[in-house]
């Protein structure tokens, strides 16, 4: 921007930079040129203004864009009145705002008359050069402005910028607009991230006025960036102002705070520079994905037990009981109430509580599986419910999730629930009740989404009554209950079962073609009551394979080798046969019922190497029991 002879000096030089920018010379002044430059600032299509004198400090006070000014060296001026006192003796100078300190104190050691003045505006200017007429002054140096005015006024105006002047001020310009063309990139690729971020951010500059505000802070406070940025930030939500935090230096994290309608976490941090505070900036997340994102990382990365392996179509069978028992756990399963699953050792417990979470909604979540009687009480509670770092001697660097926490989303399937501790069972209530676990060491509470499985083998109803299990515990659970029936009640299923679990077990051996079953197991099968039920049944059937594989035995010889493998099958006449293929008659449920236990009865005798006092006590049954079932075998 220049007029006259400043344009005419651009004119001049421009052409040497024509490959390295694009200038336009625009012949206005002060409001004028102010206006015609925001103007091409709003479409982006100028980055630096080169102007000079007053017109040049006017610019800088009323546009958006930098502006570099034509510079004056004291070597210009000396030589500009060089050239006046060529013309006249009677010369002035004339610059804005300011003298040249070489040049008063040149003048002054060499006794010379030139008297130096200067003006801030145009007016100021325009009296001036009138003034130097009237005192007889016949040539006037000074920028454009100034010379203008003297040749107006019938004088000879001598131009003060130098060739060389005007040159690094479009040197300045041209490395000016390289700067500000890297920091707009710069900026740009923030802004591009900023927009990206699903977090509320602003930014502020030492006086708490908005300079960065992205989409999803426009979407919290609800205004557009265009009227908050250059606004300050206490105007526009006086409940989230930096000013604190610039004040102090120090970062205010993790506050929770109301915005409308919601809960927003909001982050305070101050902007610092060697020279102090300098700005601050604003972060705020929504508080509901905040526990979004928390469910999802408990999920995928606490420790968590290994994959569910069973379904509730590996609970074979075809029996009346088994089938009612698959379409009853399917129900269960869609809903999240707590189950209760009864029924003896090895009747496959597990296996339901793993079929019932497969064919849940939460099948896409963890499955975790915890035995409550094979921890000691202080181990158990922190599987349980974890705990903080330094919460006991040895505990963890860091802490340790619980299986609560680790099972979030999922199942967690407590087996053998009936021989949890009682102070522990006060602890299992609260996190029923109030879905949310405290680990131990902690003082906040952890909220946890699991649906519980209980498991246990044991008369829970027998044990609220003798005050070994928590009535109101025993409530809680027993909301749906199913009960496992033992093998003895499913007579159909045993050759299904026996041939399937024979099957798995030739091949884990390798044997790809395995046989059948052989006809004398298969009879004593039939005849054995099965105290471990399918877990027994499992057992036998793998010794019998391991027995057979690659075996080519006789029927007497197989027969004596499986009395050494299996006795049980072959210790005697129990009367207590299950029908199988070969047409063996089955005895009624009440005397299976009774030799089971009769059964068990022997083997926990024989335990505790025949002391009665201590089967009886293991047995929870009283010594005249203890005798009567004996007998009655």
């Amino acid at each position: 921007m220049g007029i006259s002879r400043l344009s005419r000096a651009f004119a001049e030089l421009i052409p040497a930079y024509a490959g390295r920018a694009e200038f336009r010379i625009v012949g206005r002044a002060f409001e004028a040129a102010a206006s015609a430059i925001n103007r091409e600032a709003r479409e982006n299509r100028v980055d630096v203004v080169v102007a000079g004198g007053s017109n040049g400090a006017y610019l800088r006070q009323h546009v958006d864009v930098p502006v570099v000014l034509v510079k004056v060296t004291g070597f210009d001026v000396m030589s500009a009145l060089a050239t006046a006192r060529r013309i006249s003796p009677k010369v002035a100078l004339v610059t804005h705002a300011s003298t040249y300190a070489e040049v008063d104190e040149f003048v002054r050691a060499f006794s010379l008359d030139i008297p130096r003045y200067t003006y801030l505006t145009e007016d100021d200017a325009t009296a001036r050069v009138r003034a130097l007429k009237e005192e007889g002054v016949r040539v006037v140096v000074g920028p454009g402005l100034v010379t203008d005015m003297a040749d107006k006024y019938g004088l000879v105006g001598v131009f003060l910028y130098s060739g060389n002047a005007v040159r690094l001020a479009l040197e300045d310009a041209i490395e000016a607009a390289r700067l500000r063309r890297i920091e707009s990139t710069r900026r740009e690729y923030v802004n591009t991230i900023l927009a990206h971020l699903n977090e509320g951010v602003a930014a502020v500059d030492g006086e708490g006025r908005v300079q960065a505000f992205n989409p999803a802070m426009e979407r919290f406070l609800g205004t557009p960036a265009g009227v908050a940025v250059g606004r300050k930030l206490s105007t526009l939500a006086p409940g989230l102002s930096l000013d604190g935090v610039m004040q102090s230096g120090a970062r205010e994290l993790e506050a929770i705070h109301r915005l409308g309608d919601k809960m927003v976490v909001v982050n305070r941090i101050p902007i610092m520079s060697e020279a102090g505070t300098t700005g601050a900036v604003l972060t705020i997340q929504d508080a509901n994905a905040i526990h979004r994102a928390d469910r999802n990382l408990r999920s995928r990365t606490r420790a968590r037990a290994a994959g569910v392996r069973y379904s509730l179509d590996d609970l074979a069978g075809d029996s009346p009981a088994m089938s009612d028992l698959r379409a009853l756990a399917r129900r269960y399963a869609m809903v999240d109430s707590t189950v209760l699953v009864s029924g003896e050792s090895g009747t496959g417990k597990e296996v339901l509580a793993q079929g019932m979470h497969d064919a849940s909604p939460r099948r896409a979540f963890p499955f975790v599986a915890v035995n409550c009687a094979a921890f000691p009480e202080t181990l158990l509670e922190s599987e349980l419910f974890g705990y903080e770092e330094g919460a006991f001697t040895g505990a963890r660097r860091g802490g340790k999730a619980g299986l609560f926490e680790s099972a979030h989303n999922g199942t967690l399937f407590l087996d053998e629930i009936g021989d949890m501790p009682p102070a522990l069972q006060t602890r299992l209530l609260r996190v029923l009740q109030e879905k949310q676990v405290l680990p131990i060491g902690a003082i906040e509470a952890v909220p946890v989404n699991v649906r519980v499985i209980a498991a246990t083998h044991r008369d829970l109803a027998a044990l609220v009554r003798d005050g070994a299990f928590r009535q109101d515990l025993y409530y809680r659970l027993n909301i749906l209950r199913i009960e496992m029936p033992p093998l003895r009640d499913r007579a159909g299923d045993l050759p299904v079962l026996a041939e399937l679990l024979y099957r798995r077990a030739q091949e884990r051996l390798g044997m790809s073609d395995g046989e059948p079953l052989p006809a004398i197991v298969r009879a004593r099968l039939a005849r054995y009551v099965w105290p471990g039920n399918i877990r027994e049944l499992e057992n036998v059937t793998e010794r019998i394979a391991v027995l057979v594989a690659g075996a080519n035995l006789t029927p007497v010889a197989l027969q004596r080798e499986l009395q050494a493998a299996v006795p049980e099958l072959f210790s005697g006449d129990h009367g207590t046969a299950i029908e199988m293929s070969d047409g063996v008659p089955a005895q009624s449920l009440a005397g299976v019922a009774k030799a089971s236990q009769a059964e068990h009865i022997r083997r926990v005798l024989a335990d505790c190497g025949g002391n009665r006092a201590a089967a009886c006590a293991q047995l929870g049954i009283s010594p005249t029991t203890l005798w009567r079932r004996l007998r009655e075998e």
